[in-house]
Order: C-alpha cells, then structure tokens, then sequence
C-alpha cells in the first residue's frame, strides 16, 4: 500500500494549471456546451495536494446522459459503485498529474459538493488551515484513513 505524500498546490500550480487546461480541450470536442471547473486541493493556492487534477463537468439535467456516455469513451470509469442519475466519476488512465473528473447534473447535491465546497474553502482561511491539518495528520499514512477523515471534513463544514 502506498503512503501519501502531500505537497503546497502553489509548488504543482502550473503543472496541474497545464493538465487542467488539456483535459478541457478534449472534453470540449465532444461536449461544447458543459461547464468544465478546475476543483480540488490544486485549484486553491496554499492548500496540501497529493498534486492530483480534479475536474468538475457541469451539465443540465437533460443533457446527464449524452455527457456521461460522451466521458466514457474519452475517460475509464471511477467508483462505478456510486454512480447515480445526477453523478458518475471518471479518470484519465496514465495521466501525470493522475487527473480524475466528476460529472454532475447543475443544482444536484453531488454538483453543490464539486463546487460550492470549494469556492468556500477557497475564501476561508481558517477552513483552509483545517483542511491543511487534516492533510498534516496523514502525511504519511493510508489512503483510507485519510479518505475517511476527508470525508468527515467535508460532511461537517459543508452543509449543502
């Protein structure tokens, strides 16, 4: 098992700003019409990352279909189990940074997470120092631990 390793998001900045901006090319071919956000501890200057690229796709709720069909032929699969009609994840295989995307259905409880967390950890301070602390505490250690408290990090600060 691999132990984490967290670094300063301004340290992975332009590299993460780069994948950022190749994913969105590719997906807007296929998709021109859908909201494409750079989310995650790499968009949020002075967050701890473990440097991987998160995309948030946005799309109308009669659009949720074509849009995920339209992913899964560019993108593999992530956390299939959870997949529900307002959501479905994604991840670019071999990606350097690993590069992951949710799709998410505009004013969904899944479209609220990707976003409005985000913007609000990104105007807070003192949130981002919590979430920094999270992020020091399992310097380190599992990947399930960590995935654990983060989602208790999010559950208690982001009542959406």
């Amino acid at each position: 098992m691999s132990r984490l390793t967290f670094v300063a998001s301004d340290l992975v900045a332009g590299e993460a700003a780069a994948a950022f901006a190749e994913h969105e090319r590719r997906i807007r071919v296929c998709l021109p019409h859908v909201e494409i956000r750079h989310r995650g501890g790499t968009s949020v200057p002075g967050v701890l990352t473990a440097g991987d690229v998160d995309l948030h796709v946005r799309t109308e709720r009669e659009s949720f279909e074509t849009a995920r069909e339209a992913l899964s032929g560019l993108y593999e699969p992530l956390h299939r189990e959870v997949w529900h009609a307002e959501g479905a994840f994604y991840v670019a295989p071999g990606s350097h940074p690993r590069v992951e995307l949710a799709l998410t259905v505009v004013g969904s409880l899944d479209d609220l997470h990707h976003g409005e967390a985000w913007d609000r950890l990104a105007a807070d301070p003192d949130l981002r120092e919590q979430y920094n602390q999270l992020k020091h505490a399992h310097q380190g250690g599992s990947s399930d631990d960590y995935n654990a408290a983060k989602r208790g990090f999010f559950y208690g600060n982001f009542r959406l």
